[in-house]
């Protein structure tokens, strides 16, 4: 068990990593290895960090032949997933021969991809407005869900695997039974669309970050708006500390956020990159976190202010 306390130390940058040739897209750690991530990018390569060797050393991983939109770690570290603007999924051992295997998920670009909490399934959501389940083991098709008019952008299985949250381009923010494959909730924002959403590890809490600078926060039983921050002029992704009620932002303005959610306020702005950042991610043990945009860099901070005392 595990107790936080917050101290009066901020957040530092420790690395600052240049390895893609173009924008990156997207970050993800190993679940068990905070010294390991993989990331995405615009030059069509999925790269493999390590920052335990003195050299940070890196692989390259190539076989898309497009933009790299989305790559995440599976729960077990033993997979990374990665989709592409090639409408295609590949699946790669987290090695330096990067082994492979791709499949053909959409018949447009594929924004997103994740994998369940029970390492079973692989989520997709794709330019062809479709959202996709599919067996991992096998690779094949499990079931579908339609009904966004426009491009999504993510989409994540909830942490007991009984609803499916996506945001698009439509403007809305909807919630699917995995069961049934039906759409049970739809929340439309008035202004702006979904860029990323984030689901809080307990179910109750998503948060969503919004083209127009916006993150908004509902609770998903009560199905009501519970806050709502202007921090960005776009916000490009989002996502919980994973043990304490803080929330990572990054946004087109080159900026990222860290926001107390019990307090209602943010407590730091980060800067450093120069252009947007489009992807920011924390650690598992939520120690440290990384960034990455259209400057190619990736940095990597040390998040200081949260401190995890095992009891």
């Amino acid at each position: 068990m595990a107790e936080i306390s917050i101290v009066n130390n901020d957040p530092s940058l420790i690395h600052n990593l240049k390895g893609h040739r173009n924008d990156i897209t997207s970050i993800s750690f190993h679940p068990n290895n905070p010294q390991q991530f993989v990331s995405g990018s615009l030059d069509n390569s999925v790269m493999l960090w390590n920052l335990s060797s003195q050299q940070k050393r890196c692989f390259k991983l190539l076989g898309h032949s497009n933009s790299v939109n989305c790559v995440e770690f599976s729960k077990d570290g033993q997979l990374i997933a990665s989709s592409s603007q090639d409408q295609t999924v590949r699946l790669w051992s987290p090695k330096i021969n990067g082994n492979s295997s791709s499949f053909r998920a959409h018949t447009s670009s594929v924004g997103t991809v994740s994998f369940s909490p029970n390492n079973d399934k692989l989520i997709t959501g794709s330019n062809d407005k479709s959202i996709k389940i599919w067996d991992l083991a096998t690779r094949k098709f499990i079931s579908s869900f339609t009904g966004h008019t426009n491009w999504v952008h993510c989409a994540k299985f909830s942490s007991d695997e009984s609803f499916v949250a996506s945001c698009a381009d439509d403007r809305t923010l909807r919630f699917w039974d995995i069961n049934s494959g039906q759409c049970v909730h739809i929340v439309t924002c008035a202004k702006g669309s979904g860029n990323y959403l984030a689901i809080h590890i307990n179910d109750r809490s998503i948060a969503l970050a919004l083209n127009t600078g916006s993150v908004r926060l509902y609770d998903i039983r009560a199905k009501k708006l519970q806050q709502h921050y202007v921090l960005h002029d776009n916000v490009t992704c989002i996502q919980w500390h994973p043990f304490a009620n803080y929330l990572l932002t990054s946004g087109q303005d080159g900026t990222m956020k860290l926001v107390d959610v019990l307090e209602g306020r943010p407590l730091y702005t980060l800067e450093g990159h120069s252009g947007s950042i489009k992807t920011a991610k924390f650690t598992q043990d939520g120690d440290k976190f990384a960034s990455g945009g259209s400057d190619r860099h990736i940095m990597v901070w040390a998040t200081n202010f949260i401190v995890k005392k095992e009891i």
